[in-house]
């Protein structure tokens, strides 16, 4: 059984009754270890319902009295005493990503069916735009435990001095996830990939030989190897291998976690709201990725 590390940690994962929160909580017993606290997070509002001439009253402590009665049956299912319940009103996005301050990770099911629906409020979107920590977007049929990883490697403002220096500047959101990929003490195997993809031309009556796909592998392994060494030295019995994709970086992502039990990724942006919404990678992974996402800031 993985770990999220060796320490003392506390896990929140939210719930809401769906199939895809009961596969986040699934997954976070999964991972957690045995000192670790798990907080299955309901968080609950008072319904308004209006008719063509009246409105209904409901009693806010009826429905914070639902609320409790729904989780504590939850937590009591799991039979595992490190599963605590937390009912909260409020807006769920708003309160999974105030509970996640001091946490570990928090893990949400994924409910949407496209990237469109990623960037469009769900609870999901909310909390992955609006935490410090990393979060696990729960997807495919993988609640079992971590041991495979495959990590989206860029190097971009990453610098590293002559020799055995290490990295002097530039740590970015790459190295960041890699680390933090290979910490779970469960894992056996990290795969660090950078994708490349070059898109046919065509110019005239004459079609060139097209490039030289060895000569971009070679300089994706590049890429990737370059994020391995700023990142350090992995922990004792965690294999670490380097791997060129060919593709966009979503798709060799998507493509790649396929075998694996968890791929991790920065939450960069380019574009003018960066900051603000997931980079094209990590918004089009979380959305058609076949196993759980965990995005690193």
């Amino acid at each position: 059984m993985s770990t999220i590390t060796n320490e003392h940690r506390r896990l929140v994962v939210g719930i809401d009754g769906s199939p895809e929160s009961d596969a986040a909580l699934a997954w976070a017993i999964a991972v957690a270890g045995p000192d670790d606290v798990i907080e299955a997070v309901h968080v609950w509002d008072v319904p308004m319902a209006v008719g063509f001439e009246t409105a209904m009253v409901i009693d806010p402590a009826d429905v914070s009295r639902a609320a409790s009665e729904f989780l504590d049956g939850v937590v009591a299912a799991t039979g595992d005493s490190r599963v605590t319940a937390v009912a909260e009103r409020g807006h769920a996005g708003a309160r999974l990503a105030a509970r996640a301050e001091g946490a570990s990770v928090v893990v949400v099911g994924h409910r949407g069916r496209s990237r469109v629906s990623m960037m469009l409020g769900s609870v999901a979107s909310h909390v992955v735009h609006h935490v410090e920590i990393p979060v696990v977007i729960v997807r495919g049929d993988h609640p079992s435990g971590v041991r495979h990883v495959v990590v989206g490697a860029d190097d971009h403002d990453l610098v590293i001095a002559d020799g055995d220096a290490g990295p002097v500047a530039g740590t970015n959101e790459s190295v960041r996830a890699l680390q933090w990929a290979w910490s779970l003490p469960g894992v056996e195997r990290v795969t660090v990939t950078h994708g490349w993809f070059l898109p046919a031309v065509v110019t005239g009556w004459y079609v060139g030989p097209g490039p030289d796909t060895e000569a971009m592998d070679s300089a994706a392994e590049a890429v990737a190897a370059h994020v391995v060494q700023a990142a350090g030295v992995a922990p004792d019995g965690v294999e670490v291998e380097v791997v060129a994709r060919r593709g966009t970086g979503p798709f060799a992502l998507i493509e790649a976690s396929r075998e694996a039990d968890l791929v991790v990724v920065g939450s960069r942006g380019r574009g003018t709201m960066r900051g603000v919404l997931l980079g094209s990678t990590s918004a089009e992974l979380t959305a058609y990725a076949h196993s759980p996402v965990a995005v690193v800031r």
